[in-house]
């Protein structure tokens, strides 16, 4: 009779003790579970965040070659408009030096005349 209770009893502990493992083995499917889908989520958003990163860095580039097309285009713009004032600047500067010459001849002529009548005087 004993002998029987201690199998009873044995018995009814090898059962709690399964339905502990196969409760166990259910929270670790579940946690494993759980774990595969933040994986999964995580690399999602990481491709996510990489695809965003990247057409943010190629619009980023586009930006700048817009800008450098831009300045290059500005400077040349500036070296033609400095070319041609220096060449403007040139024909003025030229065109004052014939004027001044001329206005030094004439004053020369002036002089001239003037110490001339004042001889005859």
């Amino acid at each position: 009779a004993e002998f029987g209770k201690h199998k009873a009893t044995a018995l009814e502990k090898q059962e709690e003790l399964a339905r502990i493992r196969d409760d166990l083995q259910g929270e670790v499917k579940t946690l494993q579970a759980s774990v595969t889908a933040e994986e999964q989520a995580s690399a999602a958003g990481q491709k996510e965040l990489r695809e965003r990163l990247e057409a943010d860095a190629e619009a980023q580039q586009r930006r700048l070659a817009e800008q450098i097309e831009e300045i290059e285009a500005n400077l040349s713009e500036a070296t033609a408009t400095k070319e041609e004032v220096s060449s403007e600047f040139g024909k003025h500067k030229a065109a004052s030096l014939e004027k001044q010459e001329e206005l030094t001849r004439v004053c020369d002529d002036l002089q001239g005349k003037a110490e001339t009548l004042e001889a005859n005087l």
